[in-house]
């Protein structure tokens, strides 16, 4: 709940000084809301999260947005409603974008409540939110940024480590033939006092790598105690963690894995994501480790593959666990030919070399159906499953468990 309550909280009290775009997103769904606000802000528009409608008007008065995303959460639907009669009361003039689970008719009939009030509602769009659509969206509004002013001082990863804000999510893995799990990414954010829950590209640059490398270290050793702890459960998922090339070399992971991994022989191990701009200068280096890592159940796969230029001798250097399709080619891959066919023969080189493929950002039904007729194994996106903590991870297991039984 700290984690949530701390990703809910943004400070409004000093005036705004960024000349970008500006939203206000209210869902009160953390994970979802976070990543919606994560692709906004690759747009370069600025985001103000609410959790729900009670900080809306005080918020408001203050700073008028460009556009406004509105969750409407079937639970509670009078919280949409009161955050319409808000954005009256005020005059608002900009965009609103409803969305929301469930019948299209239902954000309709909401929609005109918003138009009734003399709103400029944008067509309503039903979850999950394809991040192509939000491009659009931007696009057709007309949300251009100003250039980017200075950036703000920030919390650094080191004083980060330090204080313990450091978290670990889970987003889930899934067959895509099957559409069984099988498996966990873990993901890393940090509970930032005053800007809530930070991605990765929001503190990961300008890090020494002492930073870095202690980093991986804790994110290897939440990865490996979580897939003991789901197999306690009762279901083998294989974890995965993004790791840099000199962060693989510096730590000893052969021996951390096996000092936290479960005793039994059905552990499915653990596999290391490496980037593959990385893996070119360090590949001899890799070789050497690989037989230990091999023996402690570590396997290793090609992270974001396909957009930039790859020596493919290299494939036949490692035994590769997986090659991981760029998201910036998965998206969109249903509708866009040379998406399509980069991902196909993705797809096919992976099985050539002895190895699986997966598709990373999967966020619409036509671009999961692509991939599952191109033969790709495995799948994760916010279609498939939000990042979650392990709580909410505990939570899908056990319920995936009972509809097994």
């Amino acid at each position: 709940m700290a984690v949530q309550q701390a990703h809910a909280a943004v400070s409004q009290t000093a005036p705004r000084k960024s000349a970008n775009p500006l939203c206000f997103l209210m869902d009160e769904d953390f994970s979802i809301r976070q990543e919606l606000a994560r692709e906004l802000r690759r747009r370069d528009v600025d985001v103000i999260e609410f959790s729900s409608s009670d900080r809306f008007k005080e918020t408001i008065a203050r700073q008028s947005p460009d556009i406004v995303f509105l969750d409407l959460n079937r639970i509670t639907p009078h919280k949409c409603v009161r955050a319409l009669l808000v954005l009256k009361e005020c005059s608002y003039a900009g965009a609103v974008q409803l969305f929301g689970q469930g019948d299209v008719r239902v954000l309709e009939s909401f929609n005109t409540i918003g138009t009734d009030c003399a709103l400029a509602m944008l067509p309503p769009l039903v979850k999950p939110i394809g991040f192509a659509t939000v491009h659009r969206i931007i696009q057709e509004r007309k949300l251009v940024a100003a250039p980017a002013p200075a950036p703000a001082a920030t919390l650094s990863l080191e004083s980060a480590l330090e204080r313990n804000m450091v978290k670990f999510l889970y987003q889930p893995k899934l067959d895509l033939k099957t559409r069984v799990i099988t498996g966990a990414e873990l993901l890393v954010r940090i509970a930032h006092p005053e800007r809530g829950l930070l991605t990765p590209d929001q503190f990961l640059t300008g890090n020494n790598e002492d930073s870095l490398v202690d980093l991986s270290r804790l994110a290897l050793i939440d990865a490996v105690k979580s897939s003991a702890h789901f197999l306690q459960l009762g279901i083998a998922l294989r974890p995965s963690i993004n790791i840099g090339m000199r962060a693989l070399l510096r730590l000893p992971i052969a021996d951390l894995v096996l000092m936290h991994r479960p005793e039994q022989v059905d552990w499915p191990g653990l596999t290391l994501e490496v980037p593959a701009q990385q893996l070119a200068n360090m590949i001899e280096a890799l070789k050497t480790r690989l037989p230990r890592l091999q023996q402690s159940g570590v396997s290793i796969a090609i992270d974001n593959f396909g957009l930039r230029a790859f020596d493919l001798s290299l494939l036949n250097e490692l035994p590769l666990a997986e090659i991981k399709i760029d998201r910036a080619l998965v998206e969109g891959c249903a509708s866009n030919p040379g998406n399509a066919n980069m991902c196909k023969t993705i797809v096919q080189m992976a099985h050539n070399f002895g190895a699986k493929a997966a598709a990373v950002g999967i966020s619409t039904a036509a671009d999961l159906q692509q991939l599952a007729e191109f033969g790709c194994d495995f799948g994760q996106g916010f279609l498939l499953g939000k990042p979650l903590v392990r709580q909410q991870m505990d939570a899908l297991i056990l319920s995936v468990k009972g509809q097994a039984t």
